[in-house]
Order: structure tokens, then sequence, then C-alpha cells
């Protein structure tokens, strides 16, 4: 795989300083910034190459199919191309593993929720879309975490980009297995349809994708 530049955390959050300047009165100038530091993290982490920015074109296909604003699709935009912005602090070789997680290791990967949703609070103008940022990992029947929300306690962009996340990380190659169809992964969707995903989403998602 190409790997990018390395780039340190600390420069990242001096280009996220930039972008949080400029969200409210610039959106799009600072979502522009935000696809290039999206890509800059991926680059850094194993199996993920362009990985956010296809997550983010998924979700804003959701988006504009269920009539959402301007305000709206910029706040989901930015959600998606920083779900896992947390996870540049998990140790690489985790996710290089082929076999099963532990207990510990499977915690510092969740944990990238958290991680992620704390250190961008700090950025009062992206916190619109911090919501997604803390909730996609959240489940319809409750099962997820952080919170444990269930249905619509998930507010909607978790629910969106829990979708269009796993459905590309099905389709993705990984060190512990080797990529599905698009057939396959839309099964997998269905089959956990109402219990991991809101119906409605999976629903209009495989529509979508019945499109491209």
């Amino acid at each position: 795989m190409k790997r990018k530049s390395y780039f340190a955390p600390g420069d990242i959050i001096c280009r996220l300083t930039e972008v949080a300047r400029i969200f409210r009165e610039k959106p799009y100038d600072a979502l522009k910034e935000l696809h290039e530091i999206s890509a800059v993290i991926d680059s850094q982490i194993p199996y993920r190459e362009e990985h956010t920015e296809r997550v983010s074109d998924y979700v804003l296909q959701i988006g504009k199919k269920l009539g959402f604003s301007e305000t709206q699709m910029i706040n989901l935009e930015a959600a998606a191309l920083l779900h896992d912005f947390g996870k540049i602090g998990v140790d690489e070789s985790i996710f290089l593993k082929p076999d099963s997680l532990t207990k510990a290791e499977r915690l510092d990967v969740e944990m990238h929720v958290l991680r992620g949703y704390y250190i961008l609070l700090d950025f009062t103008e992206l916190v619109d879309a911090l919501e997604g940022v803390k909730t996609h990992h959240e489940q319809y029947d409750g099962s997820g975490y952080p919170d444990g929300l269930s249905e619509n306690e998930i507010p909607i962009a978790g629910r969106i980009i829990a979708v269009a996340d796993v459905y590309d990380a099905l389709i993705s190659e990984r060190p512990y297995r080797k990529p599905l169809s698009k057939e396959e992964a839309i099964k997998e969707l269905k089959k956990y349809s109402g219990k991991q995903f809101d119906p409605e989403i999976v629903e209009m998602f495989i529509q979508i994708l019945a499109k491209s």
C-alpha cells in the first residue's frame, strides 16, 4: 500500500485550528481542508487508504436523499470526515493484527470515539458536527458504545455514518479477512438492519447503491 508522508498529531491540530477559525464564515473552504486532513489521517492508519473520503461520499448521498438542509449537509460532511479522528492515537500494530483482538486491544480501539470527541470538543466551531463523531458506533438496538443509545436516541448523523462506515469496511481488505463483494456487503447490512443499523437508513443506502 502506498503511504503518504507522516504528519505529527500536533501538525494536524494546527491545521484543525485553522479549519475551526473559518468553519462558520467559509464552510466550504473549511471542508476542503478537512478532506486533506482526513486523507493524511487515513494514510497513517493501515488498510484505510481513502476510507474516509468514501464514507463522506456515502453519507452525503444519504443526507441528500433525506432532504437535509445546506447547514445539515455541511455538518454531516464534517462529521464524516472527522469520525475516526481518535484512531491516530491507536497503536498501528493493532490494526495490522490478523488474529482476534484482546480485551485490552479492543477497548483501545473503541476508545477512539471518545478520544476523538474530546480532542475535537475544544474546537467549539465544530460542535454541531461532533454528535456524529461520538455516536457512529452506537447501535440501533442499544448494544453499541460509548453510551448504549438506541433507535432515535442516536443522532441522525451517527446513524448515517454507522451504515456508511461499516459498508466501506466490509468491501475493503483487512488483515483478518478478504473484502466482501458489494452484494455480500449489502446482505450484511440487511442482516443487521434493526439491530445494529437504523432500518430506514439501510433501505435508503441500498437504493443508492443500486444506482451506482
